[in-house]
């Protein structure tokens, strides 16, 4: 009896991910998935492998006009949107 339970626990189980995995996308899901759970058991993430990532933190540099155009662009965003919602309020 407890055979026949488990054969039939299997087959289901069999049915069920062949019906998952029909369609590509669910495909690449769970290919996606499985490649970032082995990066990190291994330690190995993109943040890892960019050098750049590590001195960019917390330091801008004068000479990068991007980065302090971001800085710059962002901190007024927050200002105005800060004032709006005072403005919206009275």
């Amino acid at each position: 009896m407890a055979k026949w339970i488990i054969t039939t626990l299997a087959a289901a189980g069999i049915a069920a991910a062949g019906y998952f995995y029909g369609k590509e996308e669910n495909r690449e899901k769970v290919n996606h998935y499985a490649q970032r759970a082995l990066a990190e058991i291994k330690g190995d993430t993109k943040e890892d492998n960019k050098d750049d990532f590590y001195e960019k933190v917390g330091y801008s540099d004068p000479e990068d006009l991007e980065d302090n155009s971001m800085v710059d662009e962002g901190a007024t965003f927050s200002v105005n949107y800060y004032n709006q919602r005072i403005k919206d309020n009275e």
